[in-house]
C-alpha cells in the first residue's frame, strides 16, 4: 500500500495568485498560459510596424533595444495582430546563432513559412511545394541546446543544438524557389502575405553580428525581397545597427529599425495588474499584488528598463519573504524588500572573485549610477587596458554589469547592473 502524496503549499495562493506574476517567459510562447492579451504598452511602435506591413507586398523592419526591454513581445503581439488582418504568422521565432550559415537561416525561414502555412491550413500539407519543402529541410540534433522553432509540423522544439542538414548546395539551389511557391501557396489560400519573425540578435558579439550581416545580403534579392513575405527583426539597438547597416543592399531594403525606450512606469504596473487579474484563483476576488507598487517603483529605475532582470528580482523577492513577514496575503513594502534583496545579493557577490568584488566596490563608492567606458575604468581601478577588458567581461556575464547602447561610434559605456546597485548603491 502506497502513502498518499501530500501536495506541496503553493505561497502564491495567500495573494489569490495561481503562480508568480513575475514570470520573465514570452507572451504568447504558452498561449492558454500566458496569452497576448496580456501584452500593455507599445501600442504606438505596434501601428507603426502594422501599418508598414499592410502598406506593401513585402516589407523588412527592424525593433531595437535594451535587454529586456520587450522588443520580443512587441513583434509576437504584432503578429497576432497580422493574423486578424488576414496574414499568416506562427508563434515560433527565426533566430540567429553565433555560427551560423545561410544554409542554416534559409533552413529556418523556410521552416517559418511551412508551419505558418500548415497552422492556417493544415490540409495544405500534401501540396507539392510542402512536400519539396519536407524534402529539402532535414533535422539533425548536434550537441548543443538552445531555442524555440518547431521544424515542419514535427512536434518539439528547434534548438541551437539543431542544424539544417541538406546535401550540399541545395538549400542554396532550391530554397528560394520553394520559398517563392510557399509563399504563392499561402496567396492562394486567402492569406495577405506571411510575417517572420527574426530573433535572438542580442545574442551576438560584433562579430557574429556582422556575419549575420553578411548572411542577410546573400538572401536579400533570392529571399527577403520576395512578394509576399514580411520579416521583422529584433535585437540589442548595438545587433541591430551592424546586421542591418553594415552593407548598404541591405540597409536600402530595410525600414529605419524603431527603437525602443525603457516603459514607462505607469505602464509597467498597468502591465502588473493585468497579470495579476490573469492569475487570479479566484476569478470573484482582487489578487493582491505580491510586492506592493510603490516598491516596484522604487526597484524599477535601477535596472534602466530591463523587465526581465527587474521581473526575476521581484520574484526571488517575493519567495524570500512570502510567509516570513507575519501578514500572509498583504503586499511586501520596499521597506521590507530592499533589505532582504541586499543580503540575498551580497551573498552572491560574495561568492566571485575578490579582485571583482574590490572593482564593483570602487566604482560604487565613486558612484553608483555612474557610466564609465573601458578608458575611465582603467584611471577608476588603476589597471591595464586588457585588465579592464577582461574584468568587464567576466563582471557582465556574472550580472553585475551591463553594456550600455551604443551611440555611432562612441566607445562601449558599462553601468553597474540592478543588482550590484541594490549591494552597494
Amino acid at each position: 500500500m502506497t502513502d498518499a502524496i501530500t501536495p506541496l503549499p503553493n505561497l502564491w495562493h495567500v495573494y489569490n495568485l495561481r503562480e508568480s506574476p513575475y514570470f520573465q517567459a514570452t507572451l504568447g510562447g504558452e498561449p492558454d498560459r500566458y496569452p497576448l492579451s496580456l501584452f500593455v504598452g507599445r501600442r504606438a511602435e505596434a501601428k507603426r510596424l502594422l501599418e508598414t506591413i499592410g502598406s506593401s507586398g513585402s516589407s523588412r523592419q527592424a525593433v531595437a533595444g535594451a535587454p529586456g526591454v520587450g522588443k520580443t513581445t512587441l513583434v509576437q503581439s504584432v503578429k497576432s495582430d497580422a493574423l486578424r488582418a488576414g496574414y499568416w504568422a506562427t508563434d515560433r521565432l527565426v533566430s540567429f546563432y553565433p555560427e551560423d550559415t545561410t544554409d542554416a537561416v534559409l533552413g529556418r525561414l523556410l521552416s517559418g513559412l511551412y508551419e505558418a502555412i500548415l497552422t492556417a491550413r493544415p490540409t495544405a500539407a500534401g501540396n507539392p511545394a510542402m512536400e519539396a519543402a519536407q524534402q529539402l529541410v532535414r533535422v539533425s540534433r548536434l550537441e548543443s541546446g538552445g531555442a524555440s522553432l518547431t521544424m515542419l509540423g514535427v512536434g518539439g522544439g528547434f534548438s541551437r543544438g539543431m542544424s539544417v542538414v541538406t546535401p550540399a548546395g541545395a538549400m542554396l539551389l532550391d530554397g528560394p524557389r520553394i520559398v517563392r511557391d510557399l509563399l504563392a501557396l499561402a496567396k492562394s489560400g486567402g492569406a495577405r502575405g506571411v510575417v517572420l519573425h527574426l530573433n535572438n540578435l542580442e545574442n551576438l558579439s560584433e562579430r557574429h553580428a556582422k556575419h549575420a550581416a553578411e548572411i542577410l545580403r546573400s538572401l536579400r534579392d533570392t529571399v527577403l525581397l520576395q512578394e509576399g513575405l514580411h520579416l521583422v527583426l529584433a535585437g540589442t539597438t548595438d545587433a541591430v545597427t551592424t546586421v542591418i547597416g553594415t552593407h548598404p543592399q541591405v540597409r536600402h531594403v530595410f525600414s529605419t529599425p524603431i527603437a525602443l525606450e525603457p516603459m514607462a512606469i505607469r505602464d509597467v504596473q498597468s502591465l502588473l495588474q493585468a497579470r495579476c487579474h490573469h492569475l487570479a484563483v479566484n476569478g470573484r476576488k482582487t489578487a493582491v499584488p505580491p510586492v506592493a507598487p510603490k516598491a516596484v517603483a522604487e526597484l524599477y529605475p535601477l535596472f534602466r528598463g530591463d523587465l526581465r532582470a527587474l521581473f526575476k528580482v521581484l520574484e526571488e523577492g517575493a519567495m524570500l519573504l512570502m510567509g516570513v513577514l507575519g501578514k500572509p496575503g498583504l503586499s511586501i513594502p520596499f521597506s521590507e524588500l530592499e533589505p532582504a534583496l541586499r543580503a540575498r545579493y551580497a551573498a552572491v557577490v560574495g561568492h566571485i572573485d575578490s579582485r571583482r568584488q574590490r572593482q564593483l566596490r570602487a566604482w560604487a563608492l565613486k558612484n553608483p549610477a555612474a557610466v564609465h567606458t573601458q578608458k575611465s575604468l582603467v584611471q577608476l581601478w588603476k589597471v591595464s587596458q586588457p585588465a579592464v577588458s577582461g574584468a568587464v567581461a567576466a563582471l557582465e556575464q556574472d550580472g553585475f554589469v551591463v553594456a550600455l547602447t551604443r551611440r555611432g561610434a562612441d566607445p562601449t559605456r558599462y553601468a553597474l547592473s540592478g543588482v550590484s546597485r541594490l549591494v552597494f548603491g
